[in-house]
């Protein structure tokens, strides 16, 4: 008679705690919602189609990400752009470690570069370990490694602030993510992206 009792008291625990994970988890997205549609953008939230397209796509030049739990939330875009813009947090994680990067997307974007894909990424703490004079180089994982040749010089230099930005690029859409804390706002992070954008419209006549 007690074995049933104890059984039954943490099934109505467990559920309990799902009904209040997800009453947080909805109080958090509506106030993300609001906190974006106040700045003028629309807010998608959720998109499994997005999300799938989005993984398999270009997100796929990252080697960086090749082994690890990718998943994609709070989509929003931006309508009174000529581009097709779209806007989303983006979470990776393994076993022993989890990141979260704002990202942003361009649809429909031809580079002036002899390459249909690439990827430029922060090598991170890594680069201590990189014995390399090239700062560009001991500061991005770059692949395909002939793209770096095809790189204007003021472009690097640009790229070369910003530390924690990466540059994805496949099929014409174009992927900007800048990892983040819970600290930073993303409208903070997205400036930081649109920044960078402007100096890759600038140098690769984006078109």
């Amino acid at each position: 008679m007690v074995i049933p009792i104890i059984v039954s008291i943490i099934i109505i625990s467990s559920i309990i705690e799902i009904l209040v994970i997800y009453q947080l988890s909805k109080s958090r997205q509506s106030k993300r919602k609001e906190y974006i549609e106040s700045l003028g953008y629309k807010y998608i939230g959720s998109d499994k189609e997005f999300e799938s397209s989005v993984l398999k796509g270009v997100v796929k030049t990252n080697p960086v990400l090749r082994w690890l739990s990718v998943r994609i939330n709070h989509v929003f875009t931006y309508e009174d752009t000529e581009e097709k813009r779209f806007y989303f947090e983006m979470y990776v994680s393994n076993r022993y470690y989890s990141q979260k990067y704002f990202c942003m997307l361009l649809k429909d974007i031809t580079l002036s570069i002899p390459t249909s894909q690439f990827a430029i990424v922060p090598r991170g703490f890594l680069k201590v370990f990189i014995p390399k004079e090239d700062a560009f180089l001991r500061q991005f994982i770059i692949k395909p490694k002939h793209v770096v040749d095809n790189l204007p010089y003021d472009l690097k230099e640009q790229l070369i602030r910003f530390s924690s930005v990466g540059i994805m690029y496949k099929d014409k859409e174009l992927l900007i993510s800048k990892a983040y804390s819970h600290k930073e706002l993303p409208i903070e992070a997205l400036k930081l992206c649109e920044e960078v954008y402007q100096h890759i419209k600038t140098s690769l006549q984006v078109h």
